[in-house]
């Protein structure tokens, strides 16, 4: 678990179902992401196990994001093989449409990238922008990340790279997190 002044980082559990359920099918949840499957309580359950797996192999995975006031799900980010092959390592976020706009994935993503850096000794992590996605490309900037050009993964071209290495990455003023 990570903690922010705000968050908590956790892993996903089955009270969440149906909280992520409902903001996968929020209407823009995929407009800049890779096509997915319509989300089921069966892909659910897979994506439970999968990150759980990844959890306990490399000790990072995305996480389910909690308001830590009134612990309300708000969203996911963390780690995660780029494609699920890597060698990459990177770093995603996601929240509900209510959540949006306040700091939350900015301060997630600052969590996530600190934990990647300090406990589980990653040296680089990137993050995958699509251009037209402002917000994100905020959120990557804020959270400490630099541009580094474009790059081609899950069959889209010309996608924003953006780079955190653990020689020069500091938070950025995003909120680092309280207690890992």
């Amino acid at each position: 678990m990570i903690e922010t002044a705000r968050l908590v980082l956790r892993s996903f559990e089955p009270r969440d179902e149906e909280a992520w359920l409902a903001m996968v099918g929020e209407p823009d949840f995929g407009r800049f992401l890779p096509p997915i499957a319509p989300p089921t309580k069966d892909s659910f359950a897979r994506m439970v196990e999968r990150r759980s797996a990844l959890e306990r192999e490399r000790g990072h995975t995305v996480w389910a994001v909690e308001d830590k006031l009134t612990g309300t799900f708000v969203g996911q980010c963390g780690l995660y093989p780029t494609e699920w092959k890597g060698p990459e390592i990177e770093l995603a976020y996601h929240f509900r449409i209510a959540a949006q706009n306040n700091g939350y994935a900015t301060e997630a993503a600052a969590a996530a990238l600190a934990h990647g850096f300090t406990h589980a000794g990653l040296e680089r992590i990137i993050a995958l922008v699509m251009p037209a996605n402002i917000a994100s490309r905020r959120v990557a900037e804020k959270a400490g990340m630099r541009r580094e050009g474009t790059a081609s993964y899950y069959g889209i071209e010309e996608l924003l790279l953006y780079v955190g290495e653990r020689e020069w990455w500091t938070a950025a003023g995003a909120g680092a997190p309280a207690a890992v």
